[in-house]
């Protein structure tokens, strides 16, 4: 089994475990536990902590997704990059905390009408972006050290531990809102914490001159990266979480809570992609390295097929139990419903895209990634504008999904006219046929949740649905054999279950 298959297929195991534990938090309790209000003020504490991380990172993990492989040597501690990193992310951080008190006016008084419980803990944000920062820039060293399920580990399954641990301490009065919010922020910032202390003891810790390495080119070429880095990943925070800021401008702090929970249903589909992402670019980066371009197709094609097959199975799961999810959600987040299936959409246009976003980046062609990247948040922007004023939250999870498959098609057309790649064949549109088919073969069972019983009847609809749609769906993908990389892992299991 390759590297990607592997850390992807362990890393997907983390997140789903992190995922199932996450549902539980984000999913159930948090919209139970808690008023739409107070899921309004996390919801917005975690958009501008991220904004602000994403900004302080400097690019530097665009620079260290394309370029370490021309540092990567274990024996000189990889001829000194850590200092490097070290270095970027101090200076971003005193950049991005000097951004947050220049606007730190705007958004109070954005927030003084329609989001005001937001202002008492806006202030927060800064150790969040600290810490977020941190975790973000020592992930992707990490990764490119081919050990990308160690930062997803630490954020998809312990994070989210931490976090179902402060929401029941709150649902048991051991802290107050005010006390929420502060164990909220502090889980939050845990993995950036743990994340450094495990660099330590692996030995990485290490500050030592890069200057051997970096000749004039290399400093160009870096810096070059970088700028380019910048632009890309603080317009994807913004494009990530503009919706959220705009619903909270425009519809209130309310609002933006109910969206943010339901959304989190939406994001389930892609949950496979960031796992694959990271070890892909570096596989990626790599081949490029080496002038393979036949190892770069057959990662592309791959990842569309692969990432195809388990986001759709997923956003067919969420859909054919549409109902059931608005059975556990209080009344009033059942205006979410069309923005679970917008968002899940979104997400399910990345996804087929494969790993064409990283390929471009760790190409001679990477700058071109910033223009579709400016497209994308320009079209993000005006499309909500549009959208949530025609249709409130709905509204805003259309534009995600009207830009998503815009900025998913430029991608993927710009591959096939350089490089001439062209991953689709008609498998990717046999699998979308089989997931209809799952789909409708749900419908067919009758709802069985009845109110004498809810709790037990609710989990049987959710067992029997969720069954029949994975039985149907990959019992057709295995009979087909759509996927070598699947066809492989399911025939080991059946072997195993055999014996």
């Amino acid at each position: 089994m390759g590297i990607i298959e592997n850390q992807g297929i362990r890393g997907t195991i983390f997140s789903y475990i992190g995922v199932v534990i996450g549902f539980v938090t984000a999913g159930i309790l948090m919209p139970i536990f808690l008023s739409p209000e107070e899921n309004g003020v996390l919801e917005m504490l975690v958009t501008w902590g991220m904004v602000f991380a994403t900004l302080a990172t400097l690019g530097i993990n665009s620079v260290t997704n394309r370029l370490f492989p021309y540092f990567r040597d274990p024996g000189s501690h990889h001829k000194g990059y850590f200092s490097i990193l070290a270095f970027v992310v101090v200076a971003g951080l005193g950049l991005s905390v000097g951004l947050y008190f220049i606007l730190r006016p705007m958004i109070i008084r954005d927030s003084i009408e329609n989001s005001p419980m937001l202002i008492n803990y806006i202030d927060l944000t800064i150790p969040l972006m600290i810490f977020t920062a941190v975790f973000m820039v020592v992930d992707i060293y990490y990764a490119v050290l081919y050990n990308a399920v160690k930062g997803i580990f630490i954020k998809e399954f312990l994070q989210r531990v931490f976090l179902l641990i402060t929401l029941l301490f709150f649902y048991f009065k051991v802290f107050d809102f005010p006390g929420l919010v502060m164990a909220y922020i502090g889980a939050l910032s845990l993995p950036g914490i743990l994340i450094l202390m495990s660099l330590t003891r692996d030995g990485e810790f290490i500050f030592k001159s890069p200057r051997s390495v970096i000749t004039p080119d290399m400093a160009r070429n870096m810096a070059s990266v970088a700028l380019f880095g910048i632009a890309v990943t603080f317009s994807n925070s913004l494009i990530q979480y503009v919706d959220r800021i705009m619903i909270n401008s425009m519809l209130g702090g309310a609002e933006t809570g109910i969206y943010g929970r339901v959304f989190f249903y939406g994001t389930l589909v892609v949950i496979p992609l960031r796992p694959l992402s990271k070890i892909s670019a570096v596989v990626v980066a790599q081949a490029w390295k080496d002038d393979n371009k036949k190892e770069v197709r057959s990662v592309y094609f791959k990842s569309t097929l692969d990432q195809l097959i388990i986001g759709l199975l997923v956003f067919v799961g969420i859909w054919g139990n549409i109902n059931n999810i608005l059975h556990i959600l209080p009344e009033e987040y059942a205006s979410g419903k069309f923005v679970i299936f917008f968002i899940g959409l979104s997400n399910l246009f990345i996804m087929v895209a494969g790993v064409s976003g990283a390929i471009i980046s760790t190409s001679r062609h990477y700058r071109i990634l910033t223009l579709f990247i400016i497209i994308f948040g320009l079209l993000v922007i005006l499309t909500n504008l549009i959208f949530i004023k025609a249709f409130g939250i709905v509204g805003a999870a259309i534009a995600s999904a009207i830009s998503a498959l815009a900025y998913s098609l430029m991608r993927v057309i710009f591959l096939k006219n350089k490089y001439h790649m062209q991953p689709y064949t008609f498998r990717h549109i046999l699998i979308v046929g089989i997931g209809a088919a799952a789909y409708l073969v749900s419908l067919l069972i009758p709802e069985l949740v009845r109110d004498n019983s809810f709790v037990l009847t609710l989990i049987l609809d959710v067992l029997l649905r969720s069954a029949v749609i994975i039985v149907v769906f990959l019992g057709l993908v295995y009979v087909f054999r759509l996927s070598p990389e699947l066809h492989r892992f399911v025939g080991k299991i059946l072997t195993r279950i055999r014996s």
